[in-house]
């Protein structure tokens, strides 16, 4: 992304119309307790340098999944688990409650974007939201992340978490 303005790049590429490309085909990560999904994304037929990664965690305790929008770096992300806390930086307790929590929830670009420069992105998405209280289940996750980031609708079921693999 050299020599770009890397803010109006994001901001752009997050307003345009765009869809997700390929079948989905669940791969366990390095992390052997982790399997990891990723669709290429596309504008107008053509394809970007972003992609939509999806981490799943089929033997945690209780439903945990991350939902991801990546160009080189995250630049939005949901965090489904309900045993992370998280924390947002001091200096935005006075604008973005709560400052605490321990909850499903999301990263938005709008949010963190203040931690862009004009040539690089953020290294970590430090400010988060709880999710809406209605969105209890993967297939809602995605699909109001998606409406977030303008991603055309895959159809329902097409992208399903993998089972779990042991019994306890």
């Amino acid at each position: 992304m050299a020599g770009v303005d890397v803010k109006k790049l994001v901001d752009e590429l997050l307003s345009a119309d765009k869809t997700l490309e390929g079948v989905p085909n669940w791969e366990q990560s390095s992390n052997i307790q982790e399997y990891r999904l990723t669709f290429p994304v596309f504008i107008d037929g053509r394809s970007t340098e972003a992609f939509v990664e999806i981490n799943a965690y089929p033997n945690a305790p209780s439903l945990r999944f991350r939902i991801l929008f990546i160009i080189e770096k995250c630049v939005w992300r949901i965090d489904h688990t309900e045993y992370e806390r998280h924390i947002n930086p001091i200096d935005t307790f006075n604008n973005i409650q709560p400052s605490s929590f321990l909850c499903p929830h999301y990263h938005s670009w709008e949010d963190n974007r203040r931690y862009c420069t004009k040539s690089s992105l953020p290294k970590r998405l430090m400010i988060g939201r709880p999710l809406p209280e209605n969105i209890k289940q993967f297939d809602a996750a995605f699909r109001w992340f998606c409406g977030k980031i303008n991603i055309s609708q895959l159809p329902s079921g097409m992208v399903e978490l993998p089972l779990r693999t042991t019994l306890l």
